[in-house]
C-alpha cells in the first residue's frame, strides 16, 4: 500500500501488541498521545504505524483491537496484517471441503485460544466484523522515507501482491494452500523466509514443538554461509557450526534504501536498538512477557539508539 503525503509527517511505529492493552496505554502515554473522542491522539499531529499481530497470546485482546482500530478509523494510525491475523482468518474459512483453511487443531486452537476465549466464542457477531476489517489491512506500508512490514521486506514478493486487494473470498483461499507459490508470497511478508537444517538437526520452539526449519537474518546475503551465522539472533537453541540443507534466496539490504521496520521476530532482550542505520525490527516480546517497543521517526535518514521507547520488561514470560 503506497500513501502520498503532501507536508512532512512523524511517526512512532509500534511493534507486536499481542493483546496486552494496557502496555499498549502505557506506550501511548508515554509517547505524548491523549484519549480523545474515544480515540488517541497526539496533539502535534504525529500518527502511529502499528506492525501487526494485535490478537492471541495476551489478556485485553478485545481492548488492543479497539485501541488500533479506533485510532486508524480515525486517521491517527495506519496498520498493516501479521501472521496472527492472517492465521485467524484461515482459521475461521472454510476450505470448502469440511474443513479450515488453517487447520482447527491442537497446536492451533493452542496458539488462538486467547482470541477465541475473549472474542471469537462469547461475541461471535462481534467477532466477524473484526475478521472483515482484518481482511480489508495492506500486508505492507510504502510511506516515502520510511516502510513497514511484519516479518520481511521483498520487494519482489511486493511487486507480486500489488493487487491482491482484500485478503477474503477466494483471494484467502488461493493464498492459503501450502506448498504453492500464492502462499509462499505471503509468507514471505507475514512469516519471513526460513533456512532448514542440516538432516537430523532440529530445535524447539517457545510452545515445544520441535521444528527444522529456523528463522534468518532476511537481510543479509545467506550464501555460503552456516546456520550459527544466519539465524535471527532471538533463538534460544544453539545452532550447529555446518551449512544449512536448504536456503531461501534473499536480497541484501542496502544503505540507499528508505528506513525499514518490522516486527515478528520477538527480540528477548533488554535495550532496543536498530539492525542497521535503516533497519529496524520493533517486536520486543511483549507478547511472551517482554517490552512493548516503538520508534519515533522525525525524518532523520539514520535510526538514532535513544528515539526507541518500550515498557518495562515484564516477568510473565509464560503466555
Amino acid at each position: 500500500m503506497k500513501i502520498n503525503t503532501k507536508q512532512k509527517p512523524t511517526y512512532d511505529i509500534i511493534g507486536d501488541i499481542h493483546g496486552h492493552a494496557d502496555e499498549l496505554e502505557i506506550l501511548l502515554d508515554e509517547l505524548g498521545y491523549n484519549e480523545n473522542n474515544g480515540h488517541y491522539r497526539h496533539p502535534q499531529g504525529r500518527k502511529v504505524v502499528f506492525l501487526g499481530d494485535y490478537i492471541d497470546r495476551g489478556p485485553k485482546i478485545r481492548r488492543s483491537l479497539q485501541i488500533v482500530r479506533g485510532m486508524i478509523d480515525a486517521g491517527e494510525a495506519h496498520g498493516i496484517l501479521g501472521n496472527h491475523e492472517v492465521n485467524a482468518l484461515r482459521y475461521h474459512t472454510s476450505d470448502g471441503n469440511r474443513g479450515h483453511l488453517r487447520k482447527n487443531k491442537k497446536e492451533n486452537i493452542k496458539q488462538h485460544q486467547a482470541t477465541l476465549s475473549q472474542i471469537a466464542e462469547p461475541f461471535p457477531d462481534e467477532w466477524r466484523d473484526w475478521m472483515d476489517w482484518f481482511a480489508g489491512l495492506p500486508l505492507w506500508l510504502d510511506l516515502g522515507p520510511i516502510r513497514a512490514v511484519h516479518a520481511s521486506w521483498n520487494s519482489e514478493v511486493k511487486s507480486q501482491l500489488k493487487e491482491i486487494g482484500k485478503l477474503e473470498g477466494e483471494t484467502l483461499r488461493t493464498h492459503s494452500i501450502k506448498k504453492t507459490v500464492p502462499y509462499e508470497r505471503i509468507s514471505a511478508i507475514i512469516n519471513g523466509p526460513e533456512a532448514i537444517l542440516p538432516e537430523g538437526f532440529w530445535h524447539e520452539t517457545d510452545d515445544g514443538k520441535k521444528r527444522t526449519e529456523f528463522r534468518v537474518k532476511w537481510w543479509k546475503s545467506l550464501e555460503g554461509k552456516k546456520c550459527d551465522d544466519i539465524v535471527f539472533h532471538n533463538s534460544n537453541t544453539a545452532m550447529p557450526d555446518l551449512l544449512p540443507a536448504e536456503l531461501p534466496v534473499t536480497t541484501p539490504f542496502t544503505q540507499d534504501a528508505p528506513i525499514t521496520f518490522f516486527g515478528h521476530y520477538a527480540i528477548m532482550k533488554n535495550k532496543p536498538g536498530p539492525i542497521l542505520d535503516n533497519l529496524a525490527c520493533l517486536d520486543y516480546g511483549a507478547g511472551k512477557g517482554g517490552q512493548l517497543v516503538a520508534y519515533s521517526w522525525d525524518g532523520e535518514a539514520k535510526l538514532d539508539d535513544s528515539k526507541f521507547t518500550s515498557t518495562p520488561q515484564r516477568k510473565d514470560n509464560n503466555e
